[in-house]
């Protein structure tokens, strides 16, 4: 039974990791509950619940400058909620058009067209779109490195 878990655990850590990059995956938590679960079924000999706490705390980090990170760019441009619906359309859209280039241009895509259609000039509408990518970068650098770390303890303590 416990082989069933550790692959379980192996595969939300996997998802996770690609999760760090898909806004629709929340990355972070499943690396996190993979983390959890491979501690669970080793009764927390080599993954203790200290660990647990230290990276439960980095994770919800992750989540806090995730939202921050897009809240600070949109208000800064002023970008309206119907830019920010076009981002998200935009990135999903372009994830399985394109994969991760993919959602970048699409965020970036839909930010613009939501905003043009609030009425906004193209140039005001550019700048939107350019925050929001901006944003969306320094999430992703954020999220990479607080995983990275986990990943990186984890693996650590495993070996």
């Amino acid at each position: 039974m416990n082989n069933i878990y550790l692959i379980i655990s192996i595969m939300l850590i996997i998802l996770g990791t690609i999760g760090v990059f898909l806004p629709v995956i929340p990355g972070p938590i499943l690396v996190l509950l993979g983390i959890v679960i491979y501690s669970f079924i080793t009764d927390f000999s080599i993954v203790s619940l200290n660990w647990i706490v230290i990276f439960s705390v980095l994770t919800l980090l992750t989540i806090i400058v995730d939202y921050l990170a897009s809240f600070i760019s949109a208000k800064r441009f002023n970008v309206s909620k119907c830019g920010i619906v076009g981002m998200f359309l935009g990135g999903f859209i372009g994830l399985f058009i394109l994969s991760i280039a993919g959602l970048l241009i699409g965020q970036t895509i839909g930010l613009i067209i939501g905003e043009l259609m609030t009425g906004k000039e193209l140039s005001t509408s550019i700048k939107s779109g350019s925050a929001g990518l901006i944003g969306y970068l320094a999430s992703l650098i954020i999220k990479l490195i607080i995983v990275g770390i986990m990943l990186s303890i984890f693996t650590y303590l495993v070996l």
